[in-house]
């Protein structure tokens, strides 16, 4: 096997160093993602909440001018 010479270990060196740098940079992007569409479902649930909880309203609104109309 024919050994390196210094500037291919530099280069060669530098490439590894630029792997890893892309790697890290993947599983900061890929983690961020993740939180940012956990995010977004807990979102995604509180506003079906709350639709939930204005159809009660608008139902009960909607039951008591009735109950007016009845009587």
């Amino acid at each position: 096997m024919q050994t390196m010479s210094p500037f291919e270990r530099l280069m060669a060196n530098r490439l590894d160093n630029f792997e890893e740098n892309q790697r890290n940079l993947h599983d900061l992007c890929v983690s961020n993602f993740q939180r940012i569409d956990n995010r977004f479902d807990s979102m995604d649930a509180r506003f079906m909440t709350l639709d939930e909880q204005i159809e009660a309203v608008q139902n009960q609104i909607f039951d008591l001018q009735y109950a007016d109309d009845d009587e």
